[in-house]
């Protein structure tokens, strides 16, 4: 049974692992490029708990004399990324309107909407 709530760290760690090997140090600093900040402490439980899931598969490898485990999606966790991703997608559409959605996922709205004047041009100024 898939879990109910969804961690938008753990999509994003299943993102990136479905993409390609990934491993801890450079997904700490992924995620601080969105904002979050996190320590190993934080980070390795979610590897964990995807791993023991069977949504994660880890490998080891020597890296400049130094163990590294690297971390990649396994079927199951991409059928469970896809289900969450549609589950994300499912509350944008109760929680925003089409404007919204267009607004703030497509950038070229998004310069049109920077670019457009906020006074309404109706009006005449007082001079």
């Amino acid at each position: 049974m898939l879990s109910t709530r969804v961690d938008f760290i753990e999509l994003h760690i299943l993102h990136h692992a479905n993409e390609e090997p990934l491993y801890g140090l450079w997904m700490i600093e992924e995620l601080a490029r969105h904002g979050y900040r996190l320590g190993s402490s934080q980070l390795y439980p979610r590897f964990h708990r995807l791993e023991k899931l069977g949504y994660l598969r880890r490998q080891a490898r020597v890296v400049e004399g130094r163990r590294r485990k690297y971390y990649r999606t396994t079927p199951a966790g991409r059928r469970y990324l896809n289900e969450q991703k549609r589950r994300v997608i499912e509350l944008m559409k109760e929680a925003f309107s089409p404007a919204e959605l267009v607004r703030d996922l497509d950038p070229k709205a998004r310069r049109r909407t920077r670019s457009t004047p906020t006074t309404n041009p109706t009006r005449r100024s007082a001079s």
